[in-house]
């Protein structure tokens, strides 16, 4: 009974929308936020060790956070059964490990608006990746294609003639970003697959506190560190956890109850809000004609994959 009320609730068109519209807001005020947090716990963006350690810390924290709040709604500590260990470990390892790796090191040397822009580009993969794997459920439709094209185009332009706003490419910058963008859509279908007859509350948390164990672990282990904050850098960490904890969570119950490309396409409004709010609280340029058109394709592409 109770999963035939959480289908219909996740199901809702209305609260599809709402869910979705609050986790990609959430993440896209990530993309100033770690900027933020790099000055405020003084880390040092040129190593990949100190980079592990921040981002370790802050998934670690969000996995905690997400675990205790389980345990509230349940009234008992959340355990992972052992048919929920590989699952775990699984997304754990591609969704966090392996995206924030690289989602740090490439957001360390390129601005928030482009790495936003060029996220974009997880929808439509994530798409491609779900027609494959489900082609009966969710086949490519001419439209899809066309959807697709038109959102890489705008990707391939944030990088036409190898720069955008003075800044070239660079593949510790935007190479870093991209090879994200594919845990990303490897995560989604993994979540997808791995969340069937879970529960999303327990698997999401667990998965957090494993994958950011695994970043804080590792970076501690090659001689990372950051440095004491200030109360600004607090309220930022709390800011990140919130993001990871709550975007996260949503996503999951989301993604379970609904098909993989239905919920991926609106992944478009991640890099809309992290353009806009990375250009309001970092003061990075975003209304430059190639950038200003890379959204409009991104955006008109989603649109014809949701309709």
């Amino acid at each position: 009974m109770k999963e035939t009320k959480a289908a219909a609730f996740y199901q809702n068109p209305v609260h599809i929308v709402l869910l979705a519209l609050c986790a990609t807001l959430l993440w896209g005020a990530a993309f100033p936020s770690v900027k933020l947090g790099y000055a405020a716990f003084q880390v040092d963006t040129a190593s990949p060790a100190c980079l592990m350690v921040f981002a370790g810390v802050r998934f670690t924290l969000a996995g905690l956070v997400t675990l205790a709040l389980c345990g509230l709604l349940h009234r008992r500590f959340p355990i992972p059964s052992r048919a929920d260990g590989p699952g775990i470990v699984t997304i754990g390892l591609v969704q966090t490990t392996g995206q924030y790796l690289f989602y740090y090191i490439g957001l360390a040397h390129t601005t928030g608006v482009r790495a936003s822009i060029l996220n974009a580009a997880s929808a439509f993969l994530t798409v491609l990746l779900s027609a494959l794997i489900w082609r009966k459920k969710e086949p490519m439709t001419a439209k899809k294609w066309l959807g697709c094209l038109m959102g890489l185009a705008g990707v391939v332009l944030v990088n036409l003639g190898g720069t955008l706003g003075g800044q070239p490419f660079s593949l510790l910058g935007e190479g870093m970003i991209l090879l994200s963008v594919c845990f990303i859509s490897a995560g989604a279908v993994c979540s997808k697959v791995l969340t069937q007859g879970r529960d999303p509350f327990l698997i999401t948390g667990w998965q957090l506190t494993l994958g950011g164990g695994v970043l804080l672990g590792a970076g501690l282990l090659l001689g990372g560190s950051i440095g004491a904050p200030a109360p600004s850098g607090v309220g930022l960490m709390a800011l990140l956890v919130a993001i990871s904890a709550v975007g996260f969570t949503i996503w999951t119950f989301l993604l379970k109850y609904n098909p993989v490309g239905k919920i991926a396409v609106f992944s478009f409004l991640t890099p809309v809000f992290g353009a806009l709010l990375s250009s309001l609280v970092l003061g990075e340029s975003l209304f430059s004609p190639a950038t200003v058109l890379a959204l409009v394709l991104v955006a008109g592409g989603i649109v014809l994959v949701n309709r």
